[in-house]
């Protein structure tokens, strides 16, 4: 499928690009951390058929390059807006760290409908944050293997997290070598900044009685504890909000394991109404 690059200007002058998928109403796609728009293309595929899919690179990735004058959520929010105005987007799909971005959109921005895998809410009250100043400073010594075990460990994801640092370490090393694991180490810079992002908006779940639009919350059956408390707490917080868990899935589905399964629930969500040849095919029956 042709993947068309479109990009516009954000607030402050920075660019803000995105990768075009299929054609239909858009859809706004935000990946998680340490992700890109890239790693989405099986979900955007699964989803073109319906509707035009907007996996956008959120700044500092891919066709965003530039950070510019960053200052948090505010600036990624306002990147949102802009490729909204740019596109006629009102729908969107964050995932994790993406999907925090998307929350807080929602509740400033006119977005109509809105999908969510795992959202990190309130992520201190679930997760020790004390890893943190280790792995920044692993990253600013520029020993990547350190960072990426630690990483890993503290957010309960990978090898085992019993493993001592130094050996998952040692695993992480063999990770780099490969194409995937140095695209891995090269966006782990940007962790920091999704989290500082997602610390800035505290631990005050009711923020999010705010979000008055129609929203998806959707999770992992296998997924880490943290983010299924914090799925479920948010649940029990938005005004207008269905949920459904996927089997089997881990945090990983929309962009590694199972981005087909994802995109049928997105694809029930944004577009209730049966695609054409279905409707075609249930008259010819009647």
């Amino acid at each position: 499928m042709k993947i068309v690059e479109e990009a516009t200007t954000s607030a402050d002058g920075t660019r803000i690009g995105w990768e075009r998928h299929g054609a239909g109403e858009p859809v706004l796609v935000l990946h998680g951390g340490a992700r890109a728009a890239r790693h989405y293309r099986a979900l955007a595929a699964a989803l073109a058929g319906r509707f035009s899919v907007l996996a956008v690179d959120r700044r500092g990735r891919g066709l965003s390059p530039s950070l510019g004058a960053w200052r948090g959520i505010d600036t990624e929010v306002e990147d949102v807006a802009a490729v909204m105005q740019a596109t006629g987007a009102t729908q969107i799909f964050g995932h994790s760290g993406g999907a925090m971005v998307a929350l807080e959109a929602a509740r400033r921005l006119p977005v109509r409908r809105l999908a969510l895998y795992e959202p990190p809410v309130c992520l201190e009250k679930f997760l020790p944050l004390d890893w943190v100043p280790s792995f920044r400073a692993a990253l600013d010594a520029g020993h990547s293997a350190r960072a990426m075990a630690i990483f890993l460990r503290g957010l309960r994801m990978g090898p085992p997290i019993e493993l001592p640092v130094w050996l998952l370490a040692v695993l992480a090393r063999v990770m780099l070598l490969g194409a995937d694991g140095r695209e891995m180490a090269e966006l782990l810079h940007t962790v920091p900044r999704d989290l500082e992002a997602i610390g800035s908006l505290g631990t005050d779940i009711a923020r999010y009685r705010d979000v008055r639009c129609t929203t998806l919350l959707l999770a992992g059956a296998r997924s880490q504890a943290y983010l299924l408390q914090a799925t479920a707490q948010l649940e029990r917080t938005l005004p207008d909000v269905r949920r459904a868990d996927i089997p089997g899935a881990d945090h990983n589905a929309p962009d590694v394991h199972a981005p087909e399964v994802v995109a049928a629930h997105l694809t029930s969500f944004f577009d209730p109404a049966p695609a054409p040849s279905a409707v075609a095919a249930a008259a010819s029956v009647g």
